[in-house]
């Protein structure tokens, strides 16, 4: 298994971050560079591709907003899009 960072930059973009080997090297980085503003998720996959699409799936399945799951992912951050 595989631990994946979701999060929105400040220009509101969905963001993911990742693979990382485990939860705890997953939220280290999320306190560091996030600060507060971020989700762990737990994937099976370490295909950045599969774990965007599974992470959009799920964004749908819990928004239930079509157009925010269709939005396009970053996959790196900006250190002024961290703040």
């Amino acid at each position: 298994m595989y631990w994946w960072l979701t999060t929105t930059s400040v220009g509101g973009r969905f963001v993911v971050l990742g693979p990382y080997d485990s939860e705890g090297s997953a939220t280290e980085y999320g306190w560091s560079h996030l600060g507060s503003d971020f989700e762990v998720e737990q994937l099976s996959t370490r295909d950045m591709n599969k774990a965007t699409r599974m992470l959009k799936k799920k964004r749908l399945d819990t928004s239930r907003d079509l157009e925010a799951s269709l939005q396009r992912a970053k996959h790196k951050l900006n250190e002024k899009e961290t703040s």
